[in-house]
């Protein structure tokens, strides 16, 4: 049976975090049971852009620096990397205004960046997920305006570099396919250990737009599809119906029935949320397939960009798969016959420039 271990934490007090995180590790089976003295250990949190730990859009610097002192008291030997959106291009303004880099000169740990790759089944992975002896995830608790939820699966998504990510989401714009590429990409880069920031989560039209929300846990486990299938009773949502959630547990990469997940810690009850609020393009997404498909052409979301907001970074036309973003001094602006509605570019504006906006049918529909 699968465990899952949930710990309440009220907030990133540093002390508190660090017997939470410990506390959560200890019931998933102890540090010492995933890392061994002499072990080079990547830890890969969720920093997807330049962003301060109260915006809750990364994985905040006190759960990272909690996992590091428990690989540390391990014997291991922690280094702090991911993949941020805009693909890395923007990745120190993300280690300075995330708080990661303060965190890790404090604690002598080294933050690398995934610049070198190495290719498994035509999937370019950073080395650091071979070069290093074990593999922790530290995701934090958001929505997802694509896939619903983003939390310990899709987190090693960001294992992946440079301008695959792109080509994935023009190859795969619809999310049942989307999901299998996240599933795919899990399948090789499972970690040994995965712990959640759920203290600040995210909801609404995350991963990037949302508002932050209290939620006070943390989650630990060796298998990320439970930890995610616990998330989704959190906030009020079917396992089955998180596509990445379903589609690993049918591969056999893990356990999404609860009834056969083994919840230790606080009880899982006393976290749940009946007013979470999932993004304005989930109803759409929760809807049987051969419905959904009849009703596309009426009932559609697009992103839009709020000019007087835009800040002409370019980072959302740097990132978008079919190059449909213009952005000039004197307006911005996509080309909907090019886009594909992958939502890459509202998930990477660091402004919340970028907004979801749906049709009159959709909003009266579903409100």
């Amino acid at each position: 049976m699968s465990k899952v271990s949930i710990v309440r934490c009220a907030d990133y007090d540093t002390t508190r975090v660090a017997e939470s995180v410990k506390a959560a590790v200890d019931q998933a089976g102890g540090m010492n049971n995933f890392v061994k003295p002499g072990m080079k250990v990547l830890l890969k949190p969720n920093l997807l852009s330049p962003r301060a730990p109260e915006e809750a859009v990364c994985t905040h610097p006190e759960v990272v620096r909690a996992v590091a002192r428990l690989v540390i008291r391990s014997g291991g030997k922690p280094v702090i990397g991911d993949s941020p959106g805009g693909y890395g291009n923007n990745i120190e303004d993300v280690f300075d205004k995330s708080g990661m880099r303060a965190m890790a000169m404090e604690e002598g740990v080294e933050l690398v960046k995934f610049t070198i790759s190495r290719f498994v089944d035509g999937i370019p992975f950073t080395r650091y997920l071979f070069d290093c002896d074990c593999h922790i995830s530290i995701p934090k608790l958001k929505t997802h305006s694509l896939m619903v939820l983003t939390a310990a699966v899709k987190n090693t998504y960001g294992t992946v570099t440079g301008l695959f990510k792109a080509e994935c989401h023009s190859k795969a714009p619809k999310e049942e396919d989307f999901a299998k590429v996240i599933s795919k990409v899990y399948s090789i880069a499972r970690p040994r250990l995965s712990v959640l920031d759920g203290i600040l989560a995210m909801e609404g039209d995350g991963p990037a737009a949302g508002t932050p929300k209290r939620m006070n846990f943390v989650m630990a486990g060796d298998d990320a599809v439970s930890i995610d299938a616990c998330v989704s009773a959190i906030i009020g949502v079917s396992p089955s119906d998180i596509l990445t959630t379903r589609q690993c547990h049918g591969m056999g990469l893990g356990e999404a029935d609860l009834a056969k997940i083994q919840i230790l810690g606080d009880d899982i009850t006393g976290f749940i949320d009946a007013g979470f609020r999932l993004p304005r393009t989930t109803p759409l997404k929760m809807i049987p397939r051969s419905i959904a498909g009849g009703l596309s052409s009426l009932i559609r979301f697009k992103p839009y960009i709020i000019t007087d907001k835009c800040a002409r970074c370019n980072l959302c036309k740097v990132t978008c798969p079919v190059s449909a973003i213009e952005i000039k001094k004197e307006r911005c602006r996509i080309d909907y016959s090019k886009c594909v509605r992958c939502l890459c570019c509202h998930e990477v504006c660091p402004y919340k420039a970028i907004k979801i906006k749906r049709n009159f049918l959709t909003k009266m529909v579903w409100g």
